[in-house]
């Protein structure tokens, strides 16, 4: 494959999450496999998942002390790791918080294979928090049609 810069490596992340939100979990975990394989990649692919995830919440607004949860269902046969959901974790309230000191311990800590694992977690989360605003966007979208018909009948 040839070297993605970063706005392809932004795309890749984005369609990762669509591929995780399709059930085409297989593509997904190779588009992973390849951001996760380069440090400038994977911080492109962590800053696209953090910017879903943590969508109206200012860099540095929140307090240190504060700890944002990450949990993702694995795939029927898989098993996440502990650590990764805690490092994925870490990141994000890093980042909430404005401590890059806390983000760089987070995933400096980490073997390949376990920043393979903290990125799948990541893509995983921002699909679950993508498909569950769609939901509710639709049936906020279905109650307005329904109410709005009723009121002209």
């Amino acid at each position: 494959m040839q070297r993605l810069d970063d706005v392809q490596a932004r795309e890749v992340t984005l369609a990762a999450v669509g591929a995780i939100n399709r059930r085409d979990h297989r593509w997904s975990i190779e588009a992973v496999r390849c951001l996760a394989s380069d440090e400038r990649l994977r911080m492109v692919a962590i800053d696209t998942c953090a910017a879903i995830l943590l969508r109206g919440v200012p860099r540095g607004s929140l307090d240190p002390s504060v700890r944002i949860p990450v949990s993702v269902p694995a795939t029927p046969g898989e098993e996440i790791p502990a650590q990764a959901a805690e490092v994925a974790s870490e990141v994000l309230s890093g980042l909430a918080c404005g401590d890059d000191g806390r983000v760089v311990v987070a995933l400096g800590v980490l073997a390949e294979e376990q920043r393979f694992d903290a990125l799948l977690v990541l893509v995983r989360a921002a699909a679950a928090w993508i498909d569950t605003y769609v939901g509710i966007d639709g049936d906020t979208v279905d109650a307005y049609y329904a109410i709005s018909k009723a009121e002209t009948t």
